[in-house]
């Protein structure tokens, strides 16, 4: 599967990937401060941005996405990039870390690791906010984002700083997910809690936002014990989705993250 992608930067490789019905656009403020020292591949997943939808018998796990990326790096000629992901992008990067096919694995805020109920909760969150998304004329919910106050109402559980963002750079975004791609009723269905390995296969660095109101960031005490060779740290003042919030923060975050080991002080 060809997926489309954007490259740009110097140095050792770094996948970024998004989370569901998000796109490689959403790395577009941490890529320039970035760029001096990494070459970046930024990846629209399957069924997300312009890339190709996953087959039709697609079950809604998270193994086809990492066979994609993997096939994906295969073609580029990309031996075992760093790996970056946001949500579901995170537990891509996760799988791919488990694999042994990347150099290092870096999420923020991964999914997988919720409750019972917290599932549900996001479930619900991603859901709602789909179907009424959907209803809402185009130039109507322009409007709406071009007041702050509607601006944060609507994107207040994944981002704490919505009024950062370019309302004309949120409404674009919010495309996928008032009209996605016809997966996101089976990964919302199917997404599970992730199977971890016992140990990670390579450097895995894990950062969640203080703010995160989709996933909160006490999962992370569930990815602890998951994967205790993880590195987890808190980014303060971010939402679910971070490299909105502060993309200072995140670039200087995955610089250190895909940096050797050892520099990684607490």
């Amino acid at each position: 599967m060809e997926l489309a992608h954007t490259r740009t930067g110097t140095g050792e490789p770094v996948l970024l990937l998004h989370g569901i019905t998000h796109r490689r656009q959403g790395w577009d403020h941490v890529v320039p401060l970035l760029a001096p020292e990494r070459e970046l591949w930024a990846i629209d997943l399957p069924s997300h941005g312009d890339s190709p939808d996953l087959p039709g018998d697609y079950g809604g796990d998270i193994a086809p996405l990492a066979d994609a990326v993997e096939a994906f790096c295969t073609a580029q000629g990309l031996d075992r990039p760093h790996a970056v992901g946001n949500s579901m992008g995170g537990l891509v990067a996760l799988e791919l870390a488990a694999r042994g096919t990347v150099r290092s694995a870096t999420a923020l805020s991964p999914a997988g690791f919720w409750s019972r109920a917290e599932r549900v909760y996001a479930r619900a969150i991603l859901g709602g906010a789909h179907a009424a998304l959907a209803v809402i004329p185009s130039q109507r919910l322009e409007r709406m984002l071009a007041t702050p106050i509607l601006r944060t109402a609507l994107l207040g559980l994944l981002l704490a700083h919505p009024s950062r963002i370019d309302p004309v750079e949120v409404g674009a975004d919010l495309q996928g997910l008032s009209r996605p791609r016809s997966s996101f009723a089976t990964m919302l269905a199917h997404f599970d809690t992730w199977s971890a390995p016992a140990r990670s296969a390579v450097p895995t660095t894990v950062g969640w936002g203080s703010r995160d109101m989709l996933l909160p960031r006490w999962q992370s005490g569930r990815l602890r014990r998951a994967l205790p060779d993880a590195a987890v740290y808190v980014l303060p003042g971010c939402g679910h989705v971070p490299m909105g919030d502060d993309p200072a923060l995140v670039a200087d975050f995955i610089l250190a993250a895909t940096r050797p080991r050892a520099s990684l002080a607490a």
